[in-house]
C-alpha cells in the first residue's frame, strides 16, 4: 500500500534522511523525481517549501517540506520520538544540526565553490566541532561503544538522522572515516549499527551498488572532491 511519495533527486543528501526513516519502519512509499514539483509547482502545492525533500502523505492528501520538519512528523506519527520532555526536544536539536552540518560540508548551499584555505578550516576546526557536539550529546545519554542510542535506550528519529548525516558523509569521502572516528568514535559506532539494521541495510546496499559513492551531485559535490583528492 502507498502510503507516501518523497520528491527528491537520484541523490543521498537529505533524501536520505527521509528514506532511511521510511525503510526503517517499513512504510510504502515510492520516490518521485523532483523535478515533478520543483521549481515549477513548489508554490502550488499545500504547505510550500522552497526546494526538495518534498513528502506527500496520501492518507491525509499534504505535502510537507523541509527535511528536519518531515523526520518530525514522521517520529510522530511511528512512535520515534522520545517521551520525555528534554530528549524529545533534543531530538528536535539533533536534527536541525543535521541541516546545519549539510549546509556548511557544502559552504552554504554553494554560495560560493571551497578553496584549499577555508576547506582545511573546516575539516580541522568546525567539523570536529560539530563531531564532538554529536559523541558528547550520545555520551550524555548512555551511548557507550557498541550499546546504546544517541537520546536513551532506545532507537529514536535521532539515530536515524545521525547516521543519515555521518554514516553517507563517510561513505561518500572515506578520508573523513577517520576524522569521525577520532573526533567522535561513539558516533562512528552508532551509525554503522544503525546502517546494519536489516531494512537499512538492505537499501543502503541497493543504493550504493546504483549509485557508487555519490552525495550532493553536480558542483558543489565536485569542489569537495577536489578538496580530498
Amino acid at each position: 500500500m502507498l502510503e507516501y511519495k518523497l520528491y527528491y533527486w537520484d541523490l543521498p543528501f537529505r533524501g536520505n534522511f527521509i528514506q532511511l526513516f521510511l525503510e526503517e519502519v517499513g512504510a510504502g512509499y515510492k520516490r518521485c523525481d523532483a523535478t515533478d514539483i520543483y521549481p515549477g509547482r513548489s508554490l502550488s502545492i499545500r504547505n510550500p517549501g522552497m526546494a526538495p525533500p518534498y513528502l506527500y502523505e496520501c492518507k491525509s492528501k499534504t505535502y510537507f517540506a523541509q527535511m528536519p520538519a518531515i523526520l518530525m512528523h514522521l517520529g510522530r506519527e511511528y512512535d520515534y520520538l522520545p517521551k520525555r520532555a528534554e530528549p524529545h526536544t533534543l531530538a528536535l536539536k539533533v536534527i536541525l544540526d543535521c541541516n546545519d552540518v549539510l549546509m556548511e560540508i557544502t559552504n552554504y548551499n554553494g554560495m560560493v565553490m571551497w578553496e584549499k584555505s577555508n576547506w582545511e578550516e573546516f575539516r580541522y576546526s568546525r567539523l570536529p566541532d560539530w563531531m564532538a557536539i554529536f559523541e558528547k550529546t550520545g555520551l550524555e545519554h548512555g551511548l557507550n561503544g557498541d550499546r546504546g542510542f544517541l537520546l536513551g535506550s532506545t532507537i529514536s528519529v535521532a539515530d536515524i538522522a545521525t547516521a543519515a548525516l555521518f554514516g553517507t558523509m563517510i561513505h561518500a569521502f572515506p578520508a573523513l572515516e577517520s576524522d569521525l572516528q577520532e573526533n567522535a568514535p561513539c558516533i562512528a559506532s552508532l551509525c554503522r549499527r544503525v546502517e546494519a539494521r536489516p531494512a537499512i541495510q538492505r537499501f543502503l546496499a541497493e543504493q550504493r551498488a546504483a549509485l557508487g559513492n555519490g552525495y550532493c551531485g553536480g558542483q558543489i559535490e565536485a569542489s569537495l572532491r577536489k578538496m580530498l583528492g
